[in-house]
This record gives C-alpha cells, structure tokens and sequence, in this order.
C-alpha cells in the first residue's frame, strides 16, 4: 500500500518522488484493475479492497497535501466533511433501513476524478513551481471544488430517498 509512503515522502519534503509514486500507484492501480476485468478475475474481497485503497491513499494524500498546505485548506475541509456525510449517512441508511447497496454516482466519479488530478497537480506545482503549472493547479482546485460539492448534495439527496423507503427485510 502506498499511502503511508507517499504521507512519508511529503512529510520529507520530497515532492518529486511523491509525485512518482503517486502516479505509480495510480497507473498500476487502473492495470490491476483492467486485466482483472479483462481476465475475469474480479471478486467478492478485490471489489470491496481495491476501492478501499484507492480511498485510502487519496484520503492520506489530501490530509497531507492539505496540512503542508499545497492544497487550499478549505477545498481539504470540503472534501473530508463530503466523504464523512456520505459514511455516515451510508452507515444510517445501514442501521436504520437495512440497505446495503449503494451505487457511486456519476457526480461522485466526476468528483473522485478532479480530486485524483488535482492531487498530481498540486504535487507537480510543488515539485515544478512554474507558473503555468500553478494556474493548472487553481483550475484544479475550483473544479475538484464544484464537483466535490455537487456530487455532496447529489448523495444526501440520494440518501434522504433512500431513507423514505420502508426498511428492507433482514434475512
């Protein structure tokens, strides 16, 4: 897993080798992904896993990137309090109505893509500080921004839909 090393790497300072391995992860991540589906080697555990990391290591990413305030600490906040609403109105949805599916919207992909850019541009800005990198860089932030918060308001809206339907049955 690379998240602790990428925390590791820009803790150091050593924006370069962040970048490497974060794009590193993200190639070999989607390769991973595509001979498994090519393959037919999906399962139960690799579908619930791989998204997992993937969410770890951008989480990582952005908590770091956002202390060491490569990022707008604000666009930090927005993407941390959207993912703990949808966790815990997922966790509600769970308990209260015992529903267990919960399909990614395409807001939320739109979302996760920005917030996967903006990640590799903020580490390039700090690794190349050029400015037409930086202007890249606050494209990225007010993109990952509108979609973080449209795709936010798309999955309460979701929620509370799905809070209106009776429970589902427990078996």
């Amino acid at each position: 897993m690379a998240a602790p090393f990428v925390a590791w790497l820009l803790y150091k300072g050593s924006f370069r080798t962040a970048l490497f391995v974060l794009v590193l992860a993200g190639v070999s991540d989607w390769l991973d992904g595509y001979a498994a589906r090519k393959l037919g080697m999906s399962n139960r555990i690799g579908i619930i896993l791989d998204p997992l990391a993937d969410k770890v290591l951008m989480v990582v990413a952005f908590v770091s990137m956002g202390l060491l305030r490569l990022i707008p600490l604000w666009l930090f906040a927005l993407v941390v309090v959207r993912d703990l609403v949808i966790v815990t109105g997922a966790l509600l949805l769970r308990m209260l109505r015992n529903r267990r599916e919960f399909v990614p919207s395409a807001l939320g992909k739109v979302s996760t893509f920005f917030q996967i850019v903006l990640a590799v541009l903020a580490l390039l800005y700090a690794a190349f500080p050029y400015e037409t990198i930086e202007w890249l860089k606050v494209t990225g932030v007010i993109l990952t921004a509108i979609f973080t918060l449209l795709s936010g308001l798309d999955y309460v809206r979701q929620g509370i839909e799905m809070a209106r339907l009776p429970p589902v049955e427990r078996n």
